[in-house]
C-alpha cells in the first residue's frame, strides 16, 4: 500500500445494505493543511477518497462518486488501494440504483484484488439486483471459501435465493445465520417473513416473537407479527401489535391501512375508515385504501363517502372491478 493512502487510517466501506453497514474508520490525511501544490499525488487521492467517504455517509452520493472517480484518475494508487476505491465506488452506484455500474467496479476490484472477500460480496448483491442469480450464486460461494466465517454473506446470499424464488434455500442459509448469532433480530425477521410467505406461520410467529423478546420498542417488529396473527384470523392479538407498533411511532400509511383492514374483520366498520383516512391522508391517492374505505363506509351506512371513494378509485384505476361493483350495489332500488 502507498504511504499516503497507508495514513488514511483504514478504507470506508459502503454497506451492501444498511442492516449491515460495515465502515473502516477513515483518518485525517496527513496532508490536510497544506495548499493542493505541495500535495504529492498519492496524499491527494487519500483525500479526495477521504472526501468521497465522507459525502457518501452524508448521502451526497453523485459527489462521493466524482471524489472517488477523481482518486482513481490520478494513477498514484497502487493495485490493493484501486480496488478498494473501486469497491466504494461500485457500492456508491449500488446504492444510486444503477446495478450495472455497480457490477462493472466489483468486478475491477476483483481483476486488482483476487481474494478481494468484500467485492466478491458485493457484487453477488448486485448480480442479485440485475436477476443474474447463477452470477451471484458463484459470488457468494466465493465469498464463503475467503471467509467462511462472515454471516453476512449467508444474509445476503438469503435475500437473493428469495428474489429469485427459492424460500427453502433462504431460509437455510438464514438457519445458518441464526445458529451462530441466535440474538440476530434482523435474521429473526428475515426468516420470520419467508416463513408467512410459505404458510409456516406457526414458526414465523416465533421468530417475530422472538425479535420482540430481544428489543421489544421496535414497532416494525409488532407490524410483521401483527400481519402473522391476521393471516391466521386472530384478529384482536393482531390489532394489539398494530396498535403497540402505532403506540411506538409506526406512522407510515400502511400500517393505518393494515390495522383498518383488521378493524374491518372485526366489524367496526367506523374505526376503519378513520385508518384508511390516515393511510390516504399519508398517500393520497393510495387506490386501496380508497377502496378499502369505500367498502368501509358502506359497511357504516354512509353511502355518499362509499359513492365519491369508489368513484376516485374508477378515476385513478379506471379498470377496477371492486369499485365498480360498488357503485352497481349503490344504484340499485331500494328493495320493497
Amino acid at each position: 500500500m502507498t504511504q499516503a493512502f497507508a495514513r488514511v487510517s483504514a478504507i470506508a466501506l459502503l454497506a451492501v445494505l444498511p442492516a449491515f453497514a460495515l465502515v473502516w474508520p477513515v483518518g485525517q490525511a496527513s496532508a490536510q493543511g497544506q495548499s493542493t501544490k505541495d500535495i504529492s499525488p498519492q496524499a491527494q487521492a487519500a483525500q479526495d477518497f477521504e472526501a468521497g467517504v465522507a459525502a457518501a455517509k452524508a448521502g451526497e452520493l453523485t459527489q462521493a462518486i466524482e471524489l472517488f472517480t477523481k482518486a482513481l484518475d490520478s494513477d498514484a494508487l497502487n493495485d490493493s488501494d484501486r480496488a478498494r476505491v473501486f469497491n466504494n465506488r461500485g457500492a456508491t452506484y449500488r446504492r444510486m440504483g444503477k446495478p450495472d455500474e455497480a457490477v462493472d467496479d466489483f468486478s475491477r476490484a476483483i481483476r486488482l484484488r483476487p481474494q478481494y472477500f468484500r467485492a466478491h460480496l458485493n457484487r453477488g448483491v448486485a448480480n442479485g439486483d440485475l436477476g443474474e442469480f447463477e452470477d451471484a450464486e458463484e459470488d457468494y460461494k466465493e465469498a464463503i471459501k475467503l471467509r467462511p466465517e462472515e454471516m453476512a454473506t449467508f444474509m445476503e446470499r438469503a435475500k437473493t435465493r428469495a428474489q429469485s424464488g427459492r424460500l427453502d434455500t433462504a431460509i437455510l442459509d438464514l438457519n445458518e445465520v441464526l445458529r451462530v448469532q441466535p440474538r440476530n433480530r434482523a435474521a429473526l425477521i428475515l426468516r420470520g417473513q419467508y416463513l408467512r410467505s410459505q404458510g409456516i406461520y406457526d414458526r414465523s410467529l416465533a421468530d417475530f416473537s422472538s425479535a420482540i423478546e430481544l428489543k421489544g420498542t421496535d414497532p416494525e417488529y409488532y407490524v410483521e407479527r401483527g400481519l402473522t396473527y391476521a393471516y391466521v384470523e386472530d384478529y384482536p392479538a393482531a390489532l394489539a401489535d398494530m396498535n403497540m407498533a402505532a403506540s411506538l411511532g409506526a406512522n407510515g400509511p400502511e400500517i393505518f391501512y393494515n390495522r383498518g383492514l383488521i378493524h374491518g374483520a372485526l366489524g367496526n366498520h367506523a374505526s376503519a375508515v378513520e385508518d384508511y383516512s390516515r393511510a390516504i391522508a399519508l398517500r393520497p391517492g393510495y387506490v386501496g385504501a380508497l377502496f378499502a374505505r369505500g367498502l368501509a363506509a358502506l359497511g357504516a351506512g354512509d353511502t355518499k363517502l362509499a359513492r365519491a371513494d369508489a368513484l376516485k378509485v374508477l378515476e385513478l384505476a379506471p379498470d377496477h372491478k371492486g369499485a365498480a361493483r360498488i357503485i352497481k350495489t349503490l344504484d340499485q332500488p331500494p328493495p320493497r
